[in-house]
């Protein structure tokens, strides 16, 4: 029995000294979340990383409005990094209004309040900033960017009466 009990310590202190060699990293990716084609309908932040920088969207959510922020940070090779924040917000008309923002790229960002306002915010890789009215009171504002094809059916029937009919191209077979 002592030769038994030996055997036991003798072996648990030889696997308990064994060091496993491990590899990693400290740091943690976080997956993008602000992606092409998102619906955006409730409160939260929304991420996205590229070589040439990163975007931040922070929605919050109150009675009459829904107010969003974007923060911007544009890599500058050698001469390091800048960033900039811009905010507004969609009014409401009512609590219930089915708002939404339409995330056409990480750097292009378009807003509805839910009834007959569209606007948009975009950045390019390089810091510079564009945002306006796209759609006022039901009207298409004149000069407005295209509006994604993806966005148009998630407007009311109304406004989407405003943009031509868009059959998409079929996907050809591969051989």
């Amino acid at each position: 029995m002592r030769n038994f009990l030996f055997v036991i310590l003798l072996a648990a202190a030889v696997t308990a000294c064994r060091k496993t060699p491990t590899t990693g990293s400290s740091t943690t990716a976080t997956p993008d979340t602000l992606i092409p084609g998102l619906l955006i309908r409730s409160p939260g932040s929304w991420t996205a990383t590229t070589p040439q920088g990163s975007t931040k969207l922070d929605i919050t959510v109150h009675s009459s409005t829904v107010d969003w922020s974007v923060t911007s940070e544009v890599k500058m090779g050698n001469l390091g990094s800048s960033s900039g924040t811009s905010s507004s917000g969609i009014s409401l008309s009512s609590p219930a209004d089915p708002w939404f923002v339409f995330v056409e790229s990480s750097y292009r960002l378009w807003f509805f309040d839910g009834k007959d306002d569209l606007t948009y915010s975009w950045r390019s890789p390089n810091g510079n900033g564009q945002g306006g009215t796209s759609i006022y009171d039901g009207r298409l504002h004149p000069g407005t960017p295209p509006v994604p094809h993806d966005l148009v059916p998630h407007l009311p029937p109304e406004l989407q009466k405003l943009f031509p009919a868009f059959n998409p191209a079929n996907k050809r077979p591969s051989l």
